[in-house]
């Protein structure tokens, strides 16, 4: 699959003025922390942490997931237990991980251009700080992050629009929802993307069928293949 879209289709895309984010998986290298922890606590079971489920618990709140998890491979353990080892197998490990690549370059250059920047992520207030505590400079490119998991704005979790339109209302110049591009990697950021009538720029797991991520508006391997001049945005 070629990491760029053909011109026969970006013609369609419509121009945007403002763009938000996903934190995990897309920006941050963090599924595969999260992937590793899981399997750590699946090892004693017998089982391994498949990659149907993996999609299904991605972009979803670490107590929706946990219990999806469970549930799956019948653990005798509570939401609690789980999530207590999950945070032991990788709280060692929260405070570097590293930058996705391209995300540095396409983040800077939006914010050199003065495109609006805002940031999003269904996890925790904890898990947010500890993790993008060594990128803080970087991230100070946003006007603002909504952590879903912490925010009581966010009443229902993705693949519900909540998060998305509550990070629009919070620019400073609030725009439409259509004046918005989401970049996610998840499946049910894309849904939730969609669903708040936003464009939305996938870069999935490669793993991913590329039926699944049909109702996207454009897959990329990598943040490296995004064109902003696709979307009336200052070309790099």
């Amino acid at each position: 699959m070629s990491e760029l879209v053909s011109s026969s289709r970006h013609c369609c895309f419509r121009p945007v003025t403002h763009c938000i984010f996903e934190l995990d998986g897309l920006l941050l290298d963090s599924e595969r922390l999260n992937t590793r922890a899981v399997q750590q606590i699946l090892d004693p079971f017998g089982h391994i942490y498949g990659f149907d489920l993996k999609l299904r618990c991605m972009g979803k709140p670490s107590p929706e997931s946990a219990d999806m998890i469970i549930d799956s491979y019948g653990l005798p353990l509570s939401r609690t237990q789980f999530q207590r080892l999950h945070r032991l197998h990788s709280r060692d490990h929260l405070g570097s991980v590293g930058l996705m690549p391209g995300a540095e370059r396409l983040l800077r250059h939006l914010h050199a251009s003065h495109v609006p920047l805002a940031l999003e992520t269904s996890g925790s207030r904890e898990s947010y700080d500890l993790k993008v505590r060594p990128h803080a400079e970087l991230f100070e490119v946003f006007q603002h992050a909504v952590v879903g998991g912490s925010d009581s704005e966010v009443k229902r979790c993705k693949p519900s629009p909540d998060i998305f339109l509550t990070a629009a209302a919070r620019f400073k110049d609030p725009p439409e929802p259509e004046n918005c591009l989401v970049l996610e990697s998840s499946l049910l950021g894309m849904e939730a993307a969609l669903a708040a009538g936003m464009q939305v720029v996938l870069v999935p797991d490669p793993l991913l069928s590329i039926r699944l991520s049909a109702p996207a508006t454009l897959r990329l391997r990598s943040l490296e293949a995004f064109r902003p001049q696709y979307f009336g945005l200052p070309p790099f």
